[in-house]
């Protein structure tokens, strides 16, 4: 009797938040300037909402201190029962803040643009690599903070430069500012052979970029990356049941396994310095099989093992440690990629009913492990208070919609 009334009395008063939310008609904000701590004045301010992609509902400026008002229409004051994204376009930049169902008011960051700025630093480029008989596929990531002082946003036409292997065919490229969704943007080839851009703004912060693409292969194939600024760790993930060989002067070293992926890496990598390697055999991440469910369970069951690969020792963080959901290619917070396909496919592009089901409480189980195990690591200090916030954003707005759909 006592249960079922604590029931009744949770389920009334989430009730009573998802009404106070439907009558939240206005969202108030102030816009600030970061670069040099003033308001921003006579900035556009434009409210998406989340619901199958973007779809402008208000738009309004901000006053002489920064501060706007915006008013859903009525009837749609929840944004859909997902919530909505507040843009704000600063000199030509946009800047995006996220609205929950309930939220009434926001503070956003703005920051001045400039064409070249100094404290730009590489974190990684991790290469994530799977094969059949034909084709080797390989997912790249790459994580750049802007450290600058005062805070700017760098844009020009080669905001980010890569080099892609010879032969490599684009599949799929996305970009993710610090705390943002992850959009689709395409690179764009340069005057060097293999080399293309992103003519994307490198906000204050850590922006991410992930392209897939796929190389000719037949059973072995030797790659030889271009490291084109200092990275702090450049990565080579594989399936074990493919062989990774670094080649003779190649700095990579073997770091470890992880829920059946091998990873090899070079740390503190230089302009020029070798991290080529040989790759042979077939394979795919465990993660993204049939079995990642039990895969997630394992490794989300407790905190990571000392010795355990990319597991992190009591105060010995691993600088790789916040990446190791990427490496190893479960859906995850962070991951770059992940929440652009879950909010922008249709759900008329689902597959059947029976199969779609499964596949739709598998992702249900996921994002619940990955919310624990993001609470576990926000308990232990193992991530910081801006991670937490930007991964546990980007987890809701992923578990909203998956719930949505399940109801469908």
């Amino acid at each position: 009797m006592i249960f079922s009334c604590a029931k009744t009395l949770r389920a009334a008063s989430l009730l009573a938040v998802f009404s106070l939310s439907a009558f939240s008609a206005e969202i108030t904000g102030t816009v600030i300037n970061k670069t040099v701590d003033k308001p921003a004045g006579g900035d556009d301010v434009i409210l998406l909402k989340l619901a199958q992609g973007m779809q402008e509902v208000a738009r309004t400026k901000t006053d002489s201190q920064g501060r706007f008002r915006l008013s859903p229409p009525p009837g749609d004051q929840g944004g859909s029962g997902i919530g909505f994204l507040i843009r704000v376009n600063h000199k030509n930049v946009n800047y995006h803040r996220p609205a929950p169902p309930g939220t009434t008011s926001v503070e956003i960051s703005v920051y001045d643009p400039a064409e070249k700025i100094e404290g730009m630093n590489e974190s990684v480029d991790i290469m994530r690599m799977e094969a059949d008989a034909t084709n080797l596929r390989v997912v790249e990531m790459f994580a750049i903070s802007n450290n600058s002082k005062p805070p700017r946003t760098l844009v020009n036409a080669k905001s980010f430069e890569m080099v892609l292997p010879e032969g490599a065919q684009v599949e799929q490229s996305l970009a993710a500012g610090p705390g943002g969704m992850p959009i689709n943007t395409s690179p764009i080839p340069t005057s060097e052979k293999n080399h293309y851009a992103f003519v994307y703004p490198l906000r204050p912060g850590e922006t991410r970029f992930q392209i897939s693409y796929t190389l000719p292969y037949s059973g072995t194939a030797t790659i030889r990356p271009v490291i084109l600024r200092p990275t702090e760790n450049f990565a080579v993930s594989a399936p074990k049941s493919m062989r990774v060989i670094p080649t003779s002067g190649s700095n990579l070293v073997p770091k470890g396994e992880d829920a059946g992926m091998a990873v090899y890496v070079a740390q503190n990598a230089k302009p020029g310095d070798p991290v080529s390697f040989t790759v042979s055999g077939t394979g795919s991440s465990p993660m993204d099989n049939t079995g990642a469910q039990e895969a997630e369970g394992g490794a989300a069951s407790g905190p990571p093992k000392p010795g355990g690969g990319l597991g992190v020792p009591t105060n010995t963080p691993d600088p790789l440690y916040k990446y190791r959901w990427w490496l190893m290619g479960v859906v995850a917070a962070a991951l770059v990629g992940g929440a652009a396909f879950t909010l922008s496919r249709p759900a008329a592009s689902e597959p059947a009913a029976a199969t779609a089901g499964g596949r739709r409480g598998s992702m249900l189980d996921t994002l619940k492990d990955e919310l624990f195990q993001l609470e576990t690591e926000r308990l232990e200090q193992k991530i910081s208070s801006a991670e937490y916030a930007s991964a546990k954003a980007a987890l809701d707005l992923l578990m909203q919609r998956a719930l949505k759909r399940k109801q469908l």
